[in-house]
């Protein structure tokens, strides 16, 4: 099985990812209606207020799991061209690594206001990501510099 390359699991990755950002795109754009449907429908004692706190919260944290699955397909498109090791991707991950623990502050925000089991498993799916996304981060920092080194002795 062919890892890397267009036809390879990273291209494979990518198209996915496409298919996500654009499955974000349309639950962003038509998330007044379903947050209202939502709210009349299953929450009718929590009034206009949840409508809006839900509302300006999962716009929030859509937008900032829209730049998670930018970033990755930045680095998917470098997998694509067999370049794994890039200083594009270390930032890519910085960035990741920062997205994902403003949406565990955000669903910590949220615990606070209405507490759900679901809001506490994913502020703490968001931090594990966000840490682990660091810790990566730094292994591919560490990385590109090896290469660096090894290209300029070449």
């Amino acid at each position: 099985m062919v890892i890397l390359g267009e036809r390879g699991l990273s291209g494979l990755g990518k198209y996915v990812l496409d298919i996500m950002m654009l499955a974000v795109i349309v639950v962003l754009l038509t998330l007044p209606i379903t947050a209202r449907m939502y709210v009349d429908a299953c929450v009718s004692t929590a009034g206009e207020n949840y409508y809006w706190f839900l509302l300006v919260f999962l716009w929030a944290s859509g937008i900032l799991y829209l730049g998670i699955v930018y970033e990755l397909r930045k680095m998917f498109k470098n997998l694509n061209q067999r370049e794994p090791f890039r200083r594009e991707n270390v930032v890519s991950l910085k960035k990741i690594a920062v997205l994902a623990l403003w949406i565990s502050a955000i669903y910590v925000i949220k615990i606070i206001f209405y507490i759900s089991l679901l809001t506490i498993v994913i502020a703490m799916a968001a931090l594990s990501v966000g840490l682990f996304a660091l810790i990566i981060g730094e292994v591919f920092r560490q990385a590109v510099e090896v290469k660096e080194e090894n290209d300029l002795t070449i």
